[in-house]
Formats: C-alpha cells, sequence, structure tokens
C-alpha cells in the first residue's frame, strides 16, 4: 500500500482554514436542501405540467443538484450559499417585510417569509464568513489579461 500523496500547499491551506464542524455543519445544511427541495421539485421534474413554464422548477431542480455537490464539496459550494442569502435577503428586506408591516402582503406572505424569509439567517449561521472574507473579498482579483 502508497501513502497518500502530499496535499499541495495551497489546497493544504484550504483545507484547513475552515474547522472541520463547519464543514459538517455546511454538508447538514446541504442534505437538508437536497430533502426538501428533491421532495418539492422531483415529482414535477419527473412528471411535468403540460403546459407549465418550469422556470421556477428548474432553478430549484438546479439548486436541488448544488446541494448534492456541497455534500462531497462544501468550500467549492460556498459562491452558492452566497446567491441564496443574498437573493432571500434582499427579498426579505425589500418585499416580505415591507409587505408584513404594511400588511398589504398576498395571501401567501405568511408562508413566504417562513419558506424564504427565514432562511438569510439559516445561511448566515451555515456560511464560513472568515473564508468567505479571505477568499472572496480580500484576495486579489483574477488577472484581466
Amino acid at each position: 500500500m502508497q501513502p497518500p500523496e502530499p496535499i499541495s500547499a495551497p489546497a493544504a491551506a484550504t483545507a484547513y482554514e475552515v474547522p472541520l464542524w463547519r464543514l459538517y455543519v455546511i454538508r447538514l445544511g446541504a442534505l437538508a436542501g437536497v430533502i426538501s427541495l428533491g421532495s418539492d421539485v422531483l415529482p414535477a421534474l419527473i412528471w411535468p405540467d403540460p403546459v407549465g413554464r418550469g422556470m421556477i422548477t428548474s432553478i430549484l431542480g438546479g439548486l436541488c443538484l448544488m446541494a448534492l455537490i456541497a455534500i462531497r464539496y462544501p468550500l467549492k459550494m460556498v459562491p452558492i450559499l452566497l446567491f441564496e442569502f443574498v437573493w432571500k435577503l434582499i427579498w426579505l428586506l425589500r418585499f416580505g417585510l415591507p409587505q408584513w408591516s404594511a400588511g398589504t402582503g398576498s395571501p401567501r406572505l405568511g408562508e413566504d417569509l417562513i419558506s424564504i424569509g427565514l432562511f438569510p439567517l439559516v445561511f448566515g449561521l451555515v456560511i464560513p464568513w472568515g473564508y468567505v472574507w479571505r477568499h472572496y473579498v480580500k484576495a486579489p482579483a483574477e488577472r484581466w489579461r
């Protein structure tokens, strides 16, 4: 049996700069996403509405597949987590909370506040913010030419 190949310096730094427990939290969140999205979206993908446009179903199906990848590669999927965090936070601050506070929301607003508006808090706890800061804010930009 051969010894494992040594990890290169940049890969080793990335592999150990986020605590293992945080990687498991991301994996657990991804698994929850696969289960919840899969249970909602999979039937609609298997038996699509013959006249439906399918845009939301397709986007959610894509997110479900990305969540599967995040179980194996949690740090590589951080941009997907950031996308989810940002769009849901925008919805909550610009649409959900203003409609709720004004009492002008649709009958579905209460359900949307839970299914969309609760998740910025969840994603805010799951995202490894130190990693995001080091890799997406502080790190030098990739070359332009």
